[in-house]
């Protein structure tokens, strides 16, 4: 786990007031279209671009004006993430970025590194990197210094400027952290998607890339461990009778994904359906025995038979004993693998332009729970985040 929690205030669809977001090992995002669901995952994104180019999802979105509340009142984006503790200094980290837009380009405006909490007879916590009075304070060796403000580069995160665990090891820990968030927001397995075509063998073996082509790499270096061989085989197997095998294949250079079924038959990656390509690429993610502390996944039933989703939810909890998952879904069936663990879901709506996120509480639904299942209550609107 990564995250204890995220404030969001006029960053995107989240207003001035919107509160803090509390997180656990697995948390479900449920709401109507445009209700502000990926936009959370948005901003763990810039989370996860602030050790190299902070900016870069922000460019990548074509306007910086996009990326601010359109509200009244101030034209700064606030975030607000308390990382849990940092295993040398024994305590959660809290990190606020803000940033404004500055002649049509990004600008950061502030940014605080610091311990989530006063330790023991200290009035503040204590500070790792911030600004005092208006001047940039750094810690470096235990020792807080000033910095002159042309030694801060205004686009990019302390994080991308200061990196040494010697002298820096809390603003390392973070940048090694944010570094290591998956990302998977739209996934393509058409017809001429890269997961269908010969990879690359230079490719990272050890995480799935965003766009997924990578899979045959990832999925080889799984079936390395025989445990884990044997879970991608058994999660293969849901989807029909007759497969026996992956294959994985390395050829002048590339590396193609081949399964196999009884008789002897074997389906290339560019036969599969786009369902099972899909499959393949969950299974690759969420069956991965060493995950990154945060993963994200953007409706990850699309392209599934109905019949999966069950499986799908049984590796989403289990993944969640050995990751934070943040998942989005518009899916009441896989809602309702979850009526025993209410408290797993979070619901998105939006109000006059902002974004709220609720999480269900397992108290206040018990009675409901006892005839309906939480992807019915759901649809019959009794949860919130609905369009009515």
């Amino acid at each position: 786990m990564l995250l204890r929690s995220l404030r969001l205030q006029r960053l995107l669809s989240f207003g001035p007031e919107a509160p803090t977001v509390e997180l656990r090992s697995l948390n479900i995002l449920i709401g109507p279209n445009g209700s502000g669901k990926s936009n959370f995952i948005d901003a763990i994104g810039l989370l996860r671009a602030a050790p190299t180019e902070l900016q870069n999802p922000v460019r990548d979105s074509g306007d910086i004006l996009a990326w601010i509340w359109q509200g009244p009142g101030e034209a700064r984006a606030e975030l607000e993430a308390v990382v849990c503790n940092h295993p040398e200094s024994r305590g959660d980290l809290r990190h606020r970025l803000a940033f404004v837009e500055a002649g049509q380009r990004f600008k950061l405006d502030d940014e605080r590194v610091e311990f989530a909490r006063p330790k023991s007879r200290q009035k503040k916590p204590f500070l790792f990197f911030g600004y005092e009075r208006g001047r940039p304070m750094l810690t470096a060796q235990g020792e807080r210094r000033e910095l002159r403000h042309e030694q801060i580069d205004p686009q990019r995160s302390i994080l991308a400027q200061r990196r040494d665990p010697d002298q820096y090891p809390e603003l390392t820990y973070l940048a090694d952290a944010y570094g290591a968030i998956r990302l998977y927001r739209s996934w393509n397995f058409g017809r001429y998607a890269p997961p269908r075509q010969p990879q690359p063998a230079s490719l990272p073996n050890d995480y799935l890339l965003e766009d997924a082509s990578n899979l045959g790499l990832v999925l080889n270096h799984l079936r390395m461990r025989s445990e884990t061989k044997s879970a991608v085989l058994s999660g293969l197997r849901r989807l029909y009778d007759g497969i026996v095998d992956y294959d994985v294949r390395v050829l002048g250079g590339t590396v193609q994904i081949f399964l196999e079924e009884t008789g002897g038959r074997v389906i290339p990656a560019t036969r599969l359906s786009d369902g099972t390509l899909r499959w393949l690429a969950l299974l690759a993610v969420l069956l991965d025995p060493s995950p990154p502390r945060l993963i994200c996944i953007e409706e990850p039933e699309l392209g599934l038979h109905p019949d999966l989703l069950g499986e799908l939810a049984r590796l989403l909890r289990d993944a969640a004993g050995r990751t934070q998952l943040v998942v989005t879904t518009h899916s009441s069936q896989l809602v309702d693998a979850f009526t025993d663990a209410p408290e797993s879901i979070l619901v998105c709506e939006r109000h006059e332009g902002t974004t709220s996120m609720q999480r269900l509480d397992p108290e206040r639904l018990a009675v409901w729970l006892e005839r309906y299942g939480l992807g019915e209550l759901w649809a019959k609107g009794e949860l919130g985040g609905t369009r009515w």
